[in-house]
């Protein structure tokens, strides 16, 4: 772990949802498999480990998907992850439910379409959790650019420095910086230690189980 930062200060806490509390590298990865086997190109898990991105167009860039099969390709991704149902990642609901129990405000952003994430949160029963949601298509430009999180914080009318923002991958650490706000890496994603950590994010983490003390000890009075 990197050294911490306190958390006390803290009046919210926005999370990223696939890799950072849902379990999903696995489904995106098969879900990508058949949406470019669909559309004839080459791809395999380690094209996927070294272009991901939580903004999917950079990664149809990075593949070389000429631009006008983007339209294509996204309602491939929607239709063949109808068929996925990942869980929660190992704490995730203990996490949420300390950050409740704290009295702060619960976020997500996350680059997701809306409707896939809807039908995820009320698979999971966390659709009533979160007092802010900004999903994909919702703020005029995506992750890394702060528009996303900044979207939040204006829901919950809270400056950036009275959040904190938990991620998966550099881009939402990334994203968390431009925005002026706290930032968790969180290892195990879609991102590993190593990779996180030269984004030297303010807090950096290999589980969801070690954010719970840090959210214990700081909550609000």
């Amino acid at each position: 772990m990197m050294p911490t930062l306190s958390l006390r200060p803290a009046q919210a806490v926005l999370f990223d949802l696939d890799g950072t509390l849902l379990d999903s590298r696995t489904s995106h990865y098969r879900v990508y498999q058949h949406v470019f086997a669909d559309l004839g190109i080459q791809f395999d898990h380690a094209v996927f480990t070294r272009y991901y991105s939580p903004n999917w167009y950079l990664l149809y860039e990075r593949i070389g998907l000429p631009r006008d099969r983007w339209p294509e390709a996204d309602q491939l991704w929607l239709r063949h992850y109808e068929q996925e149902t990942p869980g929660p990642r190992t704490g995730a609901g203990q996490v949420l439910a300390v950050v409740k129990g704290s009295r702060r405000a619960l976020g997500l952003v996350t680059s997701g379409e809306r409707a896939r994430v809807e039908r995820d949160l009320d698979r999971l029963g966390w659709v009533a959790l979160f007092d802010a949601v900004v999903c994909g298509g919702d703020a005029p430009r995506m992750k890394p650019h702060p528009d996303p999180l900044r979207l939040a914080l204006s829901q919950l009318n809270l400056s950036p420095r009275a959040a904190v923002y938990v991620g998966d991958t550099i881009e939402d650490v990334q994203m968390g910086k431009a925005a002026g706000t706290a930032t968790v890496a969180l290892a195990g994603g879609f991102s590993s230690h190593e990779t996180l950590s030269g984004e030297r994010p303010d807090i950096l983490l290999d589980s969801l189980d070690e954010l719970i003390p840090l959210m214990i000890l700081t909550a609000s009075p």
